[in-house]
């Protein structure tokens, strides 16, 4: 195994299946030892752990084989970091049938991992810091409901408490449902940080108050580019022709929802149950992201959710369902008409239209 990974079990942070029995063996380099760190062990809990459990096989050379464990909601470990004297840990997983649960989530590193101690800051689900400017942290999937705040915005960066697994779910660099490896700078704090929201997440806006000193900004490396692609045409499944209380008509067309149209919006027709916007960006692009924002202009409007799909030729349409998913994948949109919404296409969509 690398030096640093993480493991959850099936549908994480999902409730794990029925009658499942799961096996990970964990090898770490000759002479060192591996270093444990459960991020959620949410089981249902019984008697003696005996419908869900978690249990470790700790191979010592010296002594054998040692047990830690059963684990299970109403039996939890003793701390959430436990430090092995092995090289190798098998980590068992088993389910009969139950009702809830999250599950498993557990985050492993070597003791010698290179250039690196291992902590774990409130907050965070696993961090590996060299004594350098630059720094990474491995972060679980699932790191989006964790407590904590965020300071910041992707384009500013985030105060140095942020919570950097979250903050970079906001910045989408990792997804959520896979976690990874990310790699932060740090420079001098800025004076202030906008808020945003992004990729389902609110960020907090912090203004350093006077005589206060300069906090160390945390930079992640956004994800490909930031360019905004051009679209060449717009269509839509309808859109509204309002009529004001003079008789003066105005439409709502597929055109105006470019962001920045100065004046209304595209919006469908009233009572659209299946309505769509489609882009053609006039040839294949590779698309990151989707910055979505509601129309001010006399009325409050917004979207609050939105499927995406792509297509390479405008006829045969692909759901987005990202990571490894098995369902169409549901952003999260606008909360009000004014604010700007940013989501992550983590992997990317390679087409020429979209909807």
């Amino acid at each position: 195994t690398p030096h640093s990974g993480t493991l959850s079990s099936k549908n994480y942070p999902g409730t794990y299946p029925n009658h499942t029995t799961c096996r990970w063996r964990l090898r770490a380099p000759p002479g060192t030892s591996l270093l444990l760190t459960f991020g959620d062990v949410d089981l249902e809990p019984s008697e003696r752990c005996a419908h869900s459990s978690l249990l470790l096989l700790l191979a010592d050379p010296q002594a054998g084989t040692a047990y830690a464990g059963p684990y299970c909601r109403n039996a939890g470990p003793a701390t959430p970091l436990l430090v092995t004297n092995s090289s190798t840990v098998t980590v068992l997983f088993n389910s009969t049938s139950h009702r809830s649960g999250r599950g498993l989530l557990l985050s492993y590193a070597t003791s010698q991992h290179p250039g690196r101690g291992v902590q774990r800051p409130p907050g965070l689900c696993l961090a590996l810091t060299p004594l350098t400017v630059c720094f990474s942290v491995y972060c679980p999937a699932g790191c989006k409901d964790i407590d904590g705040d965020i300071w910041g915005n992707p384009s500013q960066g985030y105060r140095d408490t942020s919570v950097l697994c979250k903050a970079a779910i906001h910045a989408g660099v990792i997804a959520d449902e896979l976690g990874g490896q990310v790699t932060l700078s740090r420079e001098k704090g800025i004076t202030l940080y906008e808020s945003a929201f992004a990729n389902g997440l609110h960020s907090k806006r912090w203004v350093k108050r006077a005589g206060a000193p300069g906090l160390p900004t945390c930079h992640l490396p956004l994800p490909a580019c930031g360019d905004v692609l051009e679209v060449a045409a717009f269509n839509a499944s309808s859109c509204w022709h309002e009529v004001d209380a003079l008789g003066q008509a105005r439409a709502w067309v597929a055109e105006r929802a470019a962001l920045g149209t100065t004046g209304h919006s595209w919006a469908a027709e009233p009572g659209s149950d299946t309505a769509w916007l489609e882009l053609d960006l006039g040839t294949r692009r590779n698309v990151t992201g989707i910055i979505t924002k509601g129309s001010s202009e006399r009325y409050d409007y917004y979207v609050t959710s939105y499927w995406v799909s792509s297509s390479r030729d405008g006829k045969n349409w692909r759901p987005y369902r990202g990571s490894g998913g098995q369902e169409d994948k549901v952003f999260e949109g606008n909360i009000d008409s004014q604010g700007e919404v940013s989501n992550a296409f983590i992997p990317p969509i390679v087409a020429r239209y979209i909807r």
